[in-house]
Parts: structure tokens; sequence; C-alpha cells
């Protein structure tokens, strides 16, 4: 397989609006972003957050079920204990489901298979763990990324194998040359393609054309959040934020090592030591 970089040129059927910025950035004043612009973030922030806003939904429910208790006791019992054993049934399960997760994520055993076909960014839960996270200073942005490290952990546990011809790379064209360039060769050691988006209607175009069975993206933690919704789990992905030191959009760049073990991954191959801990909140 020839090592394959698709940009802009190669897609000019493909309509791009011209932007300074990534859309998601349109709101962006200049400043430097926190850590110059590496935002990678422990996955237990996330679970951390998601916890809270279940013990919280769990007491909400409680104190709900408690005030209405008197007007349950005016249906026959075998509806009254219908509701309440409904709701704390969906409840349990809902808690249940998650335990699997955290462990999942803490021990790298697949004890969710559920998951296979979807990713924890379409949660309905992510509203408020971004809310929770706000209230201990982490920013969206951080949050997303805690996010998706755990949506990575979770796609790796589910995974199996597949060809190189069935893995599409997805990168960013913000990218530094250097980065650019260590990507090449990268892939020209795997024999697997990549492909440099202009942006996310482009990104579609070739996940249509393509049809992976298995997909490494890279951008900023907001397109990727959005990439992933968009697509809805339809394909596993593995999503690697970028770092950001002179600001989104211009001369990011990303750990090789994560990209590589990303490759490693898809093509059933054993994972190459970390080189680094993930960086906590600073």
């Amino acid at each position: 397989m020839s090592n394959v970089e698709t940009s802009v040129e190669a897609h000019q059927e493909v309509s791009i609006p011209a932007r300074k910025l990534g859309d998601t950035w349109d709101g962006w004043a200049g400043e430097v972003e926190e850590n110059n612009g590496d935002l990678e973030t422990s996955p237990w922030y996330f679970l951390s957050f998601a916890t809270a806003v279940l013990l919280t939904l769990t007491a909400i429910i409680w104190t709900a079920l408690f005030l209405i208790e008197p007007r349950l006791a005016e249906l026959p019992v075998w509806l009254s204990r219908t509701i309440t054993m409904s709701v704390w049934g969906v409840l349990a399960a809902v808690n249940f489901m998650f335990a699997l997760i955290v462990a999942t994520v803490a021990t790298g055993v697949n004890f969710v298979p559920f998951m296979k076909g979807r990713h924890i960014a379409l949660s309905t839960i992510i509203p408020y763990s971004v809310k929770f996270g706000k209230l201990f200073g982490l920013s969206k942005d951080r949050i997303s990324n805690s996010i998706l490290q755990v949506g990575n952990r979770l796609t790796v546990a589910n995974q199996g194998s597949i060809e190189r011809d069935e893995l599409l790379i997805l990168l960013p064209r913000c990218l530094d040359k250097q980065t650019r360039d260590d990507i090449k060769l990268m892939t020209s050691k795997y024999d697997v393609d990549f492909h440099i988006c202009a942006g996310g209607q482009m990104a579609r175009q070739l996940l249509t054309e393509k049809k992976p069975k298995g997909v490494i993206a890279v951008a900023c933690e907001r397109d990727l959040m959005a990439g992933v919704q968009d697509v809805k789990a339809a394909v596993p992905v593995i999503a690697i934020a970028n770092k950001r030191p002179e600001g989104p959009c211009r001369n990011t760049n990303i750990n090789m090592t994560e990209m590589e073990n990303a490759i490693r991954m898809y093509l059933g191959k054993e994972l190459l030591p970390v080189d680094r801990e993930l960086v906590e909140q600073n």
C-alpha cells in the first residue's frame, strides 16, 4: 500500500469555506491556552465528575419518591410497587453500567461489550459532568480531553485487529512540518495511509468513501468531540488531541507514541511503553 496524503487540493469537489481559525474556535481572542496548549488530562477527572452527577441524580430521585410517597400510597399496592421498583431498577442499571466502565478504564479488561458501537461522548451525562468540572476550575476543553481518554480506553477494550486498508487516519491541516514528517515516516513503517482534512465535511466524505473499520482522528478537543458526536460512533474511533503551543489551528503537534500505539492496536500488535504519564490539571 502506498502512503497517501489527501489534502484540500486532492478533493476539490468538497466545498470548504475559508477560515482564519477552526469553526469551533471562532470566539478565540488570541490568548495563550492553559499549559501552553497541552491539555492532556487523566480520564479519572471525567469519571469522578460523572460519579458526582450520578450520586446527585440518585439523591434527587430518592427525595422525589419520598415527597410523593403519600400519593403513591393512594394507588393500588401493585401499581405503587411497580412504579417504585421500575424507577430504582433503571437507576441501578445505569449505576451498574457506569461501574463497569470504571472497571474497564482501571484494568483494561473488557467489562463493557455493550459499549461496542457506542461512544461515551454521546452520553446524556456529558453536559452535567462538564458543569461539575467547571465548579472545580477545569475548562470544558480539559474535561473534553478526559472524556476522549475514557472513550479511547473503551475502544481499545472492545476493538479487535483489522487490516491495514481498513484503517482510516484523519489529520488536521494545522500540524507543524516536523509532525507531518514524523507521521509520514510512521505510516510508511506500518504501510497505512493518512489523510489531511480541511474540515468535518471532508472527513465525513472520506468515511463514506473508505468505509473503514477503525479510525484514528487527530484534532483539538472541540473538533474531536463534535466529530465523534457527528458520526454517532458508527465506526470505532481513537481520538488524539493535538498540542497547541502557538494557539489553535497553527503549528500544532501530537504525542507520537500515542499515534503509534493507536496504529499498533488496530493492527493487532503489542503496544509500546507509554513515554510519559498523562498530564494532570495544572
